[in-house]
């Protein structure tokens, strides 16, 4: 452009910064310069536009089961893909496998995989003992699980194993099942009954998330808020470290799932302690937690907080071994079995306590994939890819249900685990093949060392790895940002440490759902008015300064219209009709118009529709005219067929809430015209009948 080109371009426009829309003075017009002017032009021509009569058939069945829908989804993605798509959606891995860089990456998986490795060996002991079951069967679940999740999961970062939560729902769950069939743990074959099903609830959690998978299930944990979620693992958490306390004070009380009866039966029982295994415990999760810290705020120092746990195990070995402990009082560990795990398949069936399970199954599901998921995400986002919930569910079911071949037990993603192997720098499944690698080896070849392992230190771990879940930092945003929501984090935390942690889960389920229920039965509405020099309308509540006009009433309802709530919107309504009498009463004027936006309502079910046809007759009754502003092609479909369209008038739908105003104010300024001109004698044109016809000449 020359430099008069640009003085003309410059010169045209004006001290805001907005150019003139003189066109012709600009050497160049863009066509988005053209759009912008044209827009300008036409938005001050007020054409009236009519709702169209579209057919909802367009958008996608509202009807039909699950299974049938989700069943048709199966077919048509599996019918759609080529052989090479059909194998990454059957075995996700195939995805990286075949874009794996290994010059690159292999190195930085080998070190993220060794230092997840020796990070999962103690802690998976740990929470067996936590479950109930043998310290091996904690390496076992940390084998083939991670093997069959390297090759099944979405997520390249996350690392699955056996969990502190999912481990203290096992138990209580297990131990409940077996109590309520008379089997007690001081009975014979106790131990062999509760690992029997210990690895039918793999098997079945497996088979759980594989339908759920399949089913396209992966959007139901959220009807689980975050606070609901966050105060359930907390007072979980307090019972896990609760349960540990008795190995670190050195005596044993009876087991209990609520926090009062454990506090109650540790002082009970306080002139059992043991000052050796306490300090032993004591000194263990300092060292983990300080560990833990250092590796937190020191980046350069990162790896100290995965080696915090081998590092701890192998002092105390060392330490019990040199000054022989095991023999002065601090229990240990005890005989491993050496080698890899049986196949367990056969143990799958009968499954005796299948009713008693059915509890069991459902909380280690949605509570294990609700804890994967929401690391698996983060992970994903942080390495820009994408994860399905959907097709990780299949991920963990195949973990599971592999798992529960070889004596496993169920497991999930671990946040903490995750963390560190994402610090290490894994990218990719290969990873996780290196932790179960050098799982496998301690399984082969180095069980006998950690067989002087004392109780304490084991329960030092789990100790140190559950102060991770006590969310206090949520409590304390939740309180300063929404107090019913802190309300739920309260009750969900206070029901699962005082009642349990299966009547804790159920609470949590409980209020999730009953916090959908309220917020679908009370949906937001407000009063609208106009933004001074636009076309836009917002909450009068929000906007201070927006504009309302006399006899009119705009309301936006913000959510679909159904059974539930359709009740509670028409006495909301109707508490803006006398709030708007009232006013107008004051001002010797009437309310004529009632503008609905129902922009935001996605759905209307004939429970509604009865609503709205009720509604229309009352206020036509008493001279008030309701409008409908945009309705969606699913409403409108369902306002035709029930002839609610025809009761309110085709000419009272419009397409914006701009539209349906200006068309209000013409029809009452015509109204008040009329009125005025019979008041002053005067005909429709404004002339005077009682006055002598004036002669043009």
């Amino acid at each position: 452009m020359s430099t008069a080109g640009v003085a003309d371009a410059i010169s045209t426009e004006d001290s805001s910064g907005y150019e003139h829309s003189d066109l012709r003075r600009r050497p160049f017009v863009s066509r988005h310069r053209e759009a912008i002017d044209y827009i300008a032009t036409d938005s001050t021509e007020s054409r009236r536009w009519a709702v169209p009569d579209q057919n909802a058939s367009a958008e996608p069945s509202r009807t039909g089961t699950t299974l049938a829908r989700a069943g048709l989804c199966v077919r048509r993605a599996i019918q759609k893909r080529n052989s090479e798509n059909l194998i990454e959606f059957l075995l996700p891995s195939w995805r990286w496998l075949k874009a794996y860089d290994w010059k690159e990456s292999i190195v930085s998986d080998v070190v993220a995989g060794l230092t997840v490795g020796v990070m999962v060996v103690p802690q998976s002991m740990s929470y067996a003992k936590l479950a109930g079951l043998p310290v091996e069967y904690g390496l076992y679940s940390a084998l083939v699980p991670v093997y069959a999740y390297a090759f099944f999961g979405s997520s390249r970062q996350l690392a699955v194993g056996p969990v502190a939560l999912v481990s203290l729902l096992l138990q209580t769950g297990l131990s409940l099942a077996l109590e309520n069939d008379n089997h007690f743990p001081e009975d014979p074959g106790y131990q062999e009954r509760y690992n029997r099903l210990a690895i039918q609830t793999s098997f079945l959690v497996g088979v759980c998330y594989i339908v759920m998978g399949l089913l396209r299930l992966g959007f139901v944990t959220i009807f689980l808020s975050h606070a609901v979620i966050s105060g359930f693992t907390t007072g979980a958490a307090v019972i896990i470290g609760m349960s540990q306390v008795k190995y670190i004070l050195g005596y044993e009380i009876e087991s209990s799932k609520s926090f009062h009866k454990l506090l109650q039966e540790l002082f009970e029982n306080i002139n059992k302690f043991n000052y050796k295994t306490f300090l032993m415990g004591a000194f263990s999760i300092l060292a983990l937690v300080l560990m833990k810290h250092v590796g937190k705020q020191f980046p350069k120092l990162k790896g100290v907080r995965a080696m915090g746990p081998l590092s701890v195990t192998a002092v105390t070995i060392i330490i019990t071994l040199a000054f022989g402990l095991d023999k002065k009082g601090i229990p240990v560990v005890g005989t491993i079995p050496k080698g890899l795990p049986k196949f367990t398949a056969g143990d799958w069936t009968p499954v005796d306590q299948v009713g008693n399970l059915f509890l069991v199954v459902l909380s280690i599901v949605v509570v294990g994939f609700m804890e994967s998921i929401a690391i698996a995400k983060q992970l994903a986002s942080k390495h820009k890819y994408e994860i399905d919930s959907s097709q990780e569910l299949i991920g963990l079911g195949m973990a599971n249900f592999l798992g529960g071949m070889f004596q496993a037990y169920p497991v999930t993603g671990s946040f903490s685990r995750s963390a560190v192997n994402n610090e290490g720098g894994a990218k990719s499944g290969v990873s996780g093949m290196v932790t179960a690698t050098l799982v496998g080896f301690v399984l082969l070849l180095l069980t006998v060392v950690f067989e002087k392992l004392p109780l304490s230190v084991l329960a030092a771990i789990v100790i140190s790895g559950v102060l991770g879940l006590l969310d206090y930092e949520e409590a304390m945003f939740l309180w300063k940002v929404h107090k019913f929501d802190f309300a739920v984090w309260l009750t969900a935390c206070i029901g699962t440490m005082f009642l349990g942690v299966e009547i804790g889960l159920a609470i949590a389920v409980g209020v999730s759902l009953l916090i959908v229920v309220y917020e679908s039965a009370y949906p937001h509405t407000t009063i609208l008015g106009r933004l001074p020099g636009t076309t836009n309308y917002r909450s009068a509540k929000q906007y201070s300064n927006v504009e309302v006009y006399d006899g009119i009433v705009m309301i936006r309802i913000d959510a679909p219209l159904y059974f539930a709530n359709a009740q509670n919107v028409r006495d909301k309504i109707r508490k803006y009709r006398l709030i708007a009498e009232e006013r107008a009463a004051a001002n010797d004027s009437s309310v004529r118009f009632f503008i609905l936006d129902l922009s935001p309502v996605s759905h209307v079910d004939t429970s509604a529709l009865h609503i709205l046809a009720d509604m229309n007759a009352n206020y036509n009754s008493r001279g008030q005219i309701i409008c409908i502003c945009n309705p969606g092609i699913v409403v409108m479909d369902r306002l035709i067929h029930s002839g609610l369209v025809e009761k309110i008038g085709r000419q009272n739908f419009f397409p914006s809430v701009h539209d349906a105003l200006n068309d209000c104010l013409r029809k009452m300024d015509k109204e008040a015209t009329l009125v005025h001109d019979s008041f002053h004698g005067l005909s429709e044109d404004g002339v005077d009948m009682e006055a002598p016809a004036k002669q043009f000449g």
